[in-house]
């Protein structure tokens, strides 16, 4: 049963990630080899309102979720009631920071797999997104605070341009991805522009 408060996504996506237009389920039953049980998705949201200066959505959790004031990508748990992993991607980004997925452009990086705390194995995916809007609203359960930073910061791992934040990661796979998804972004965008 879809959850009432997050409406039915309609969105576009590059024909590469038509391998994760199939349910969760459909997409492990297809891997019957490999090590993961479970899947996960994260998603890459970029303000490139500024064309010299990229800026990606960070979340802080919450001080009382697992991981606390560390931050992270919008992003979570594949359901069994998803469409397709996508569709998850989609729903989480709207659960997490308000925002609606207009265009999946491609997965970032490699999967991501890790064992959780009750033992599960999972395998993350990484999406670069567009969406209707940049105006986050965050489920205050989950999330404390976000920021748009800019590369620079999270290299430097500082960011905000009035009150400066630390940017403690939740992994380093995270960290990594998400400074490889600022190189995707400036070469897509200098394609574009016949650089």
């Amino acid at each position: 049963m879809a959850n009432p408060a997050v409406p039915e996504a309609t969105f576009t996506y590059h024909p590469i990630l038509s391998e994760f237009t199939v349910s969760p389920k459909t997409y492990l039953a297809s891997h019957p080899d490999s090590p993961f049980d479970f899947l996960a998705t994260g998603t890459l949201v970029f303000d490139t309102s500024n064309k010299s200066t990229p800026l990606i959505l960070l979340l802080q959790r919450s001080a009382s979720d697992s991981m606390p004031n560390r931050w992270e990508i919008p992003g979570g748990g594949c359901d069994d009631s998803d469409e397709s992993i996508l569709h998850a991607a989609a729903r989480e980004l709207k659960e997490e920071a308000g925002l609606d997925a207009t265009c999946f452009k491609q997965v970032v990086g490699s999967a991501h797999e890790f064992s959780s705390r009750s033992g599960k194995k999972i395998c993350k995916f990484n999406f670069w997104v567009e969406t209707k809007g940049l105006d986050v609203k965050l489920d205050a359960k989950e999330h404390q605070r976000y920021v748009w930073a800019s590369e620079e910061q999270v290299k430097a791992k500082k960011a905000g341009y009035v009150e400066h934040v630390e940017l403690e990661f939740t992994t380093q796979d995270l960290e990594d991805t998400v400074l490889k998804s600022f190189g995707l972004v400036t070469l897509m965008r200098s394609r574009a522009s016949g650089e």
